[in-house]
């Protein structure tokens, strides 16, 4: 019985340790930084709605729907996207969180759009920046609040 109660304590301690690990902001944050970029990859809007806070905004003046709406725009062009996310640095200040990221987008394009999708990114020199908001004290309320990029016009359609 002893036996029993001991191994019993041990996983609970084992488990809660995990629990407390996956908590931690900088594995909460990349592990939907990782989610948001397959979504974009997917070009899934659902995920894409998940993920990105209803405060939302950018230098663009993009809500949450226009972000997601020029994301699946871009998005179209592809028969398969691949975004791969390079040279990530995080930085945590109070609730927000924002990871810097070099993006390179590839894939199998439909569409003379992509042609262009793939060669504007890639050409960029300065990195992709992800505010990250936590929204409650739920260790999974995370939300993307802001994307950025200095090397993109303030003016996108000009």
């Amino acid at each position: 019985m002893r036996w029993i109660v001991l191994a019993a304590l041990v996983i609970v301690v084992f488990l809660g340790t995990l629990v407390v690990i996956q908590s931690r902001p900088g594995t909460a944050v990349r592990k939907k930084q990782e989610a948001f970029i397959v979504g974009i990859e997917r070009r899934s809007p659902a995920r894409m709605r998940r993920l990105i806070g209803e405060e939302y905004g950018d230098k663009w003046g993009f809500t949450r729907d226009d972000a997601i709406e020029a994301m699946l725009d871009a998005g179209s062009q592809f028969l398969v996207m691949v975004v791969e996310s390079e040279e990530e640095a995080f930085v945590r200040d109070g609730p927000l969180v924002v990871i810097t990221t070099v993006l390179t987008v590839g894939g199998t394009p439909v569409g003379p759009g992509a042609n262009e999708v793939m060669r504007r990114v890639n050409q960029l020199r300065k990195p992709f920046v992800f505010t990250w908001e936590k929204e409650s004290f739920l260790p999974n309320s995370w939300r993307l609040v802001q994307i950025d990029n200095e090397d993109l016009p303030e003016e996108l359609y000009g």
